[in-house]
């Protein structure tokens, strides 16, 4: 019923599966031809051996990668409980596990083995599965319209400002056979316009943001969504006029797998030959005159739909072209003319040509400002050296002359194993290095190109102007040199010969900080280079100390001046030779991720998001502002905040302590949106009753922001959820294990029916109770799961579905709406680097507070040292804290009080890593004073321990009355 003026719009979502397969004796019957992953599927799956002779209790089947005819090599299996009727059917569960993550598209096929002579007795046709899919609107109706002579109806499709569709003007509001195809972003939304026109006025009668990732989860279904009035104004006419009007939308589209061919697939599939391209070239003098010519007569008349991404032709082929088959580089056109030529249109340079343009895709997206489709003529490096004769050689060729070749080749393994099993490698090599000047002829030579790559730091950025591309659908990589226009198949990242530093010159770092400024690591680590002086070369400790002093006041400028001085390079080169603890595979995660975010231009924006919060008003306050950024923003810019009637600068600290007091509310059971998911830990989970709090699904988003902003900007939150939750965030698949900590009643009791024979007596079926408002309800876990008995043979699907039942407690359009906002910020696959464990780590960190580690990280400034007197007093109150109180005294000084899982040592500061500094500051009747940008504690030189006591109690309980810098 549509009422208060709101107008309804139900969309019909299916899902193109292909053709189903029967069972015969040499075939297995598939109940579909391909399948759209999203998450843990199944697909029927059934054989038919009743003419042939009988089966036994050892038969398999297995699955397995199409081009795979090893039958050890199998993704999956089945036997026992499954095969052995000469009938039967299965459903086959898809799941993440299963299939390459890097792949897009996996075709699959299930073969039945005879169980004691392993002979193939049968095979599947081929299922295509596949996670790159289109979403494609077909047609588009609304009902409920008023009529009239001069009175028409247009809606617009689009995603964002890059893809748009618009459907030509109707009387009736109903528009058919519209193919608008949208890639199936799972981040994304897209968005639908109706308006009405008459010969007075145009109108928007309403607009819709429909979820991509909505249409997924509940595709082969029909839902329906509220059609809000827009708040634009139209030409003559505002949006609220239109609010008492009162329409049905039906939308119906599909999803179909995402086809990425090539130009000669392109050219084929359009029945135009490979010689068309060669009829004329772009030196042709007469070839604009007769492309223009041939454009003009094919695009004579107008198509149904016309749309920002391609423009609108009557001819059929170019509905192909236009509909994403044929990749082009930006500014570039593929049109067919009149004959049914493909000609293309470079609006750039004002050019047209028979042949298509090389495209090259970015390798990553921290490229993308670069011109990753430029079209250069040859591959070979440019950027060149010398040898000792004068004659200017390569890079590649520079490196493979260097006198110390055979030393760097005899320390790479990887290197090494390939020269030794090619002979012909060998005799590429010796060549090259007694003849240089024949590195051209095997300069594209692949054996030569993956040994030279072998030899390129891939953990260091390109030199300037560099970019690494690819072609479509081909693994080989491509290094594009900008500034001299060449590419080449080589890395460029070759090590360069070492040169001899002179005194003069002050040293180069060799561990660079995530901006490649040696300067500030340094600035950073004056008190490490102080000890390790003290301890090396005690004899110039006094002079190096006092210029470290001066270096640490006055910063950039001081270092500057210091850049020549002779003790002071020898005691930042101590910093080279110091031993470094090796990384744990979880710090090597970490550090991959955060990079990841880094190539991808996370905070790289040149702007500044500016958040002004009241500490009163903090959660109304982050649910406006928040929201109501656009994703993209959030992402590309950093952020700062501010608090009302508290002056100071954000250089990590307010930011820090924002999503320590957002985490420590929006979490709370107390508030109605999560839950304490048992009574023996706190940890938190989504509530079911939270559906009964005021616009619930936008707190949810907004909850979904804050763990994606506290990710990207290494903040941590002060929460824990179940381990289940995590697994929610990462998109993988419960276990049974992961409720022996939410409930070990309801875990023992799903064990007991895993280890043990389920029999009728049992009357266990694929139903649960729930307790909802005080009311228990049955629900069934399947439709009509009242009648289905549980069994040895889908006891485990079963299981699966307990769990998930208990995980999500019917909070499922919560969790969409929660991983709606952490997904528009960080991408579900860069959460996947960590396991459950280690993404609460990461989020949360620990709550444990180690004193000697936090003891052992500390700095002192200002006049205060280890074993000053008052230093003493503070850590003997430390340690008579509470560990409550030490949470609050670290809240107080670093804006969080949990600690990063690394230890006290990776506290972070406005640059980095940045250890608690305690520093001699103030009368001894002032307070101590907290600097959480810096993890400094300005601590004064009390006369006694007891009035340092009462002094730090007041700071660490009274800290949001008075202002912390």
């Amino acid at each position: 019923m549509v009422t208060n003026g709101n107008a309804v719009f139900f969309i019909k979502v299916s899902e193109d599966v292909g053709t189903s397969a029967p069972a015969t004796e040499t075939q297995l019957g598939l109940g579909m031809s391909q399948l759209f992953y999203d998450s843990t599927k199944s697909v029927k799956l059934s054989w038919n051996f009743a003419q042939s002779s009988s089966t036994n209790l050892l038969d398999w089947i297995g699955m397995f990668e199409v081009d795979e005819h090893n039958p050890l090599q199998y993704i999956d299996y089945k036997s026992h409980g499954v095969c052995g009727s000469a009938t039967g059917s299965v459903e086959w569960p898809i799941v993440a596990d299963f299939l390459t993550a890097s792949k897009m598209r996996t075709e699959v096929c299930f073969r039945y083995f005879d169980g004691l002579t392993g002979f193939l007795r049968a095979s599947s046709p081929p299922l295509l599965v596949y996670s790159d899919a289109k979403l494609v609107v077909d047609a588009i109706s609304v009902t409920n319209l008023k009529h009239g002579k001069h009175i028409t109806y247009r809606a617009k499709v689009h995603m964002g400002e890059s893809i748009e569709y618009k459907t030509v003007p109707t009387a009736d509001g109903s528009w058919t056979d519209l193919n608008f195809a949208f890639q199936a972003d799972r981040s994304r939304e897209i968005q639908l316009v109706v308006k009405q026109k008459s010969w007075r006025h145009e109108r928007i009668l309403g607009e819709a943001t429909i979820p991509i990732a909505d249409l997924i989860y509940q595709r082969n279904q029909e839902f329906a969504f509220v059609l809000r009035p827009t708040n634009r104004r139209s030409s003559s006419h505002s949006a609220s006029a239109t609010s008492q009007f009162a329409c049905q939308v039906y939308v119906n589209c599909h999803f179909i797998p995402e086809n990425r061919q090539s130009i000669e697939e392109t050219l084929e599939a359009l029945h135009i030959p490979q010689s068309a391209s060669t009829r004329m070239t772009p030196d042709d003098p007469t070839t604009t005159a007769m492309t223009m010519s041939a454009l003009s007569e094919s695009t004579s008349n107008s198509s149904v739909l016309s749309s920002s991404v391609t423009t609108s032709s009557s001819d059929q082929a170019y509905s192909s072209l236009s509909s994403g088959s044929l990749v082009l580089p930006p500014g570039w056109e593929a049109r067919v003319d009149a004959k049914g030529r493909v000609i293309y249109l470079d609006h750039v340079n004002r050019t047209t040509t028979w042949k298509p343009p090389t495209v090259l895709e970015p390798e990553s997206d921290d490229q993308s400002d670069l011109n990753s489709n430029a079209r250069y003529p040859n591959a070979r490096r440019t950027v060149s050296g010398k040898n000792n004769g004068g004659t200017t050689y390569t890079h590649p060729v520079t490196f493979l002359l260097r006198n110390n070749f055979v030393h760097l080749l005899h320390n790479n393994v990887e290197a090494r194993q390939m020269y030794n099993d090619s002979i012909y490698l060998k005799h590429v090599l010796h060549k090259i290095r007694k003849e240089p000047s024949s590195f051209e002829k095997y300069a594209q030579n692949r054996e030569l190109v993956d040994f030279l790559n072998s030899f390129a730091d891939k953990t260091q950025p390109l030199p300037s102007g560099w970019q690494i591309a690819r072609r479509p659908n081909a693994d080989q990589r491509l290094f594009i040199d900008h500034q001299s226009r060449r590419i080449t198949l080589i890395d460029p990242r070759l090590p360069n010969e070492s040169k001899r530093r002179a005194h003069s010159a002050p040293p180069t770092r060799r561990n660079h900080d995530v901006n490649g400024n040696s300067m500030v690591s340094i600035l950073q680590r004056t008190d490490e280079i102080a000890r390790l002086v003290v301890e090396r070369f005690p004899e110039m400790a006094p002079r190096v100390c006092q210029k470290l002093n001066a270096i640490k006041i006055n910063g950039i400028e001081a270092l500057l001046r210091y850049s020549n001085d002779v003790d002071l390079i020898t005691a930042i080169s101590v910093l080279d030779s110091a031993p470094t603890l090796p990384k744990t595979d979880f710090e090597e995660k970490v550090t991959y991720f955060y990079q990841a975010l880094h190539r991808a231009g996370y905070g790289q924006g040149n702007g500044k998001i500016r958040f002004r919060l009241r500490r009163t008003n903090l959660l109304t306050d982050a649910f406006e502002k928040i929201l109501s950024i656009d994703a993209t923003q959030l992402k590309r810019f950093p952020m700062t905040v501010t608090f009302d009637e508290e002056d100071g600068l954000d250089y990590g600290g307010p930011s820090r302590e924002l999503f320590f007091l957002l985490s420590r509310e929006l979490f709370n059971p107390y508030y109605g949106l999560f839950e304490c998911a048992c009574n023996d830990n706190y940890t938190v989970q989504v509530s079911a009753m939270s559906k009964f709090v005021d616009n619930h699904l936008q707190w949810f988003e907004l909850c979904g922001r804050i763990l994606g902003l506290a990710l990207i900007h290494r903040c941590m939150i002060d929460t824990f959820f179940t381990r289940a939750f995590y697994k929610m965030l990462q998109g993988l698949p419960y276990k049974l294990e992961d409720l022996q900590s939410m409930d070990l009643q309801y875990y023992n009791s799903l064990l007991w029916v895993r280890n043990n024979k389920i029999t009728p007596d049992l009357e266990l079926t694929f139903t649960t109770t729930e307790d909802i408002a005080g009311e228990v309800v049955e629900r069934e876990l399947l439709p009509g799961g009242k009648q289905i008995l549980v069994t040895d043979t889908n006891k485990e699907e079963f299981i699966t579905l307990m769990i998930r039942s208990r995980v999500e407690r019917n909070a499922e359009a919560q969790n969409k709406a929660l991983l709606r906002g952490v997904y528009s910020l960080v991408d579900r696959e860069y959460l996947r680097v960590f396991d459950a464990k280690q993404l609460e780590l990461v989020l949360s960190g620990t709550v444990e507070i180690n004193i000697e580690d936090w003891r052992e990280n500390t700095e002192y400034k200002n006049g205060f040292f280890e074993d000053h007197v008052v230093v003493r007093w503070f850590w003997d109150t430390v340690y008579s804290f509470s560990n409550a109180e030490r949470l609050k005294l670290l809240q107080f000084v670093t804006g969080t009080s949990s600690i990063p899982f690394e230890g006290f040592k990776a506290l972070r500061g406005s640059n980095g890593p940045k250890k608690f500094t305690i520093e001699k500051y103030g009368t001894e009747n002032s307070l101590p004073r907290a600097h959480t940008c810096f993890n400094r504690l300005d601590l004064p030189a009390y006369p006694t321990k007891q009035v340092l006591l009462a002094k730090l109690q007041i700071a660490i309980n009274e800290s949001s009355s008075y202002a912390m810098e």
